[in-house]
């Protein structure tokens, strides 16, 4: 999201906090101590908020909706900033309310539900139940809908399409030419993209790199067709899933994918798999059987992620497998991200 629709989700969560519950709140500047908190974490809050008759500052970290990744991708920010960081969004349900809190994961939505307490717990509030606000939510920015995630893709995975030419572009990520003038300048406008001397740079590469697996989680992943499946024979999932014959057109993705990646480093639990073959093809191939809560998820991949430049054949780009592993809910999953990220994508710190 952009700076101005985070501003606006924090400000109307804000004043319907303060409607349901009569304490004040609002979004402030981040103080020094956050700042230097911050810098010092490689994580960026979408911003402060200002609550209660104490005035208890809390980090937010603003989002469209809640995605099946959110939880984990809280857990890791606030490992990332050594203290809580409060998740505000349009809107939590009941339901989605108490998987938060039983994760321990602060919250505030513009229809004032809530969940806030301060570490020495003299500050404790809880609203839950309050009804869905009629209005419809901000927008995703135009750099992160679809197209833009599948440019931004390319972009940072590959380093050196950064300086190409628009055409060049648009036929690696096979995004329309005239929409790469308008990705790029949306780029620009959020400041996260500069020109000089005719050379394009990132003006804060980390930042981008968890804009843009926000918006994958966000907005493009819940769109990709996807099937469950189980191992016909379940000890391939400890040993000879890395043997199987996967087509030209199945990578792994996830945790297979950081296994491939980092030599062994993580043992798979669950199974991600990129692929355009026909659910019967992806049966026969790699002895699946269909099961709505196995442990193999497939995928219809957003295009072009079966370009050549991958370190591993059978995996994809590290790139798409740090987001898969950064989305999930598992604490293992962030840790071997990072590893991803030290190892392959060191140029996006």
């Amino acid at each position: 999201m952009n700076a101005e629709v985070e501003q606006e989700i924090l400000t109307l969560a804000c004043q319907a906090f303060e409607t349901s519950t009569q304490l004040n709140a609002h979004p402030v500047p981040l103080p020094e101590k956050h700042l230097a908190l911050t810098a010092g974490s490689h994580y960026q809050a979408d911003g402060c908020l200002r609550i209660g008759p104490q005035g208890h500052l809390f980090l937010a970290e603003a989002k469209q909706r809640i995605q099946s990744g959110t939880i984990g991708h809280l857990r890791s920010i606030n490992d990332q900033a050594g203290e809580p960081v409060v998740l505000v969004v349009p809107y939590v349900s009941s339901q989605q309310g108490e998987k938060l809190r039983q994760h321990d994961i602060q919250y505030l939505d513009t229809a004032g539900n809530a969940y806030l307490y301060t570490a020495d717990k003299s500050f404790f509030v809880l609203v839950s139940g309050q009804r869905q606000p009629l209005a419809d939510p901000p927008t995703q920015h135009r750099a992160f809908q679809p197209a833009g995630v599948q440019l931004l893709y390319h972009l940072l995975s590959t380093p050196a399409l950064l300086q190409a030419s628009y055409r060049v572009m648009a036929e690696q990520a096979q995004v329309a030419l005239g929409s790469v003038s308008i990705l790029l300048r949306s780029l620009q406008q959020l400041g996260l993209l500069r020109e000089e001397a005719g050379r394009r740079r990132w003006t804060d590469p980390a930042q981008v790199l968890r804009r843009w697996v926000d918006a994958y989680g966000e907005v493009v992943r819940p769109r990709l067709a996807a099937q469950r499946y189980r191992w016909l024979d379940p000890g391939v999932a400890r040993q000879g899933w890395q043997d199987l014959p996967l087509g030209p057109d199945m990578l792994w993705g996830g945790e297979p994918a950081a296994h491939l990646l980092l030599d062994g480093y993580l043992l798979p639990e669950y199974f991600t798999l990129y692929t355009t073959a026909s659910r019967a093809a992806i049966m026969q191939q790699l002895r699946l059987v269909p099961d709505a809560h196995g442990p193999v998820e497939v995928l219809r991949p957003m295009d072009t992620i079966f370009h050549p430049e991958r370190p591993q054949p059978q995996a994809v780009h590290p790139l798409l497998a740090y987001a898969d592993l950064i989305i999930t809910t598992d604490p293992r999953n962030r840790e071997v991200a990072q590893r991803l990220h030290e190892h392959y994508l060191p140029y996006l710190a």
